[in-house]
């Protein structure tokens, strides 16, 4: 199995661990209030039923405290991790730039400009987003998961296996359109790159187009690159598409 290109990342999380381990710690504690929530809201339904104004009182005040709380927690989560990944990402830019400074002559005879610029800008800020997303979003919906599951078996386990009959499949339906639509992704950012050299090109000897008259020349360049772009970008949506449809059929 091919190693995943994102062990390369590895130097570039170390510096940011410790904020990454508070950034989890908070999810942690964000997490963990899902069932406490859950159960208090089953409490307070009971104590609305009843008419017991003075115990849904009560616990319309600790309800308060603990969205305070987790208010706090997942304001945490959220400004550490965007801390540690933007961090990552200007250490990950300026390293590529000074790399890029020390390459030959002649590898900049070959190299578009338009291209390393979209290297430098946009291909480094998705880096920062995979990695945000992966401790932001994955991390704490796995947490989530599996609390949700535990609270599931303890209120009613028939149902909980009922749920994880359909999840595999769910979970094997996800990661075949994931895999589609990493591959279209790739082929949308090399046809914006593309795109994007042509454009730093072109306009930067806007001159030399003019002089020799070879503007629709260079539309028909245009129209091609861009063209190509959108194809790949529709491919990529209608696999999203079918996959909404899909794994809604399959949505207990």
């Amino acid at each position: 199995m091919k190693r995943s290109n994102y062990w390369q990342l590895l130097p570039y999380l170390r510096p940011e661990l410790r904020t990454i381990g508070r950034a989890l710690w908070c999810t942690v504690v964000f997490t963990a209030f899902w069932p406490l929530l859950a159960w208090l809201a089953g409490r307070m339904a009971n104590y609305l039923g009843q008419g017991n104004v003075e115990d849904l009182a009560r616990l319309a005040g600790v309800a308060a405290v603990m969205f305070l709380v987790r208010g706090a927690a997942q304001f945490g989560q959220d400004a550490l991790m965007a801390s540690a990944s933007l961090q990552i990402v200007l250490n990950l830019r300026v390293q590529t730039y000074a790399h890029l400074q020390a390459l030959s002559l002649n590898y900049f005879e070959t190299a578009r400009t338009g291209d390393l610029a979209y290297r430098l800008t946009e291909d480094i800020d998705r880096i920062g987003e995979a990695i945000n997303k992966f401790f932001h979003d994955f991390t704490p919906c796995v947490l989530q998961l599996v609390v949700v599951l535990g609270y599931m078996v303890y209120l009613n386990w028939q149902l909980t296996m009922a749920v994880a009959v359909i999840a595999p499949m769910m979970a094997l339906l996800i990661g075949a359109f994931g895999e589609k639509l990493l591959q279209f992704s790739r082929r949308a950012q090399a046809r914006i790159s593309n795109l994007s050299s042509l454009l730093t090109e072109v306009l930067s000897g806007i001159r030399l187009v003019q002089a020799f008259a070879a503007q629709e020349y260079e539309i028909g360049r245009f129209v091609q690159e861009a063209e190509q772009n959108r194809r790949v970008k529709y491919l990529a949506e209608r696999i999203k598409a079918v996959q909404f449809v899909v794994v809604g059929f399959w949505r207990p």
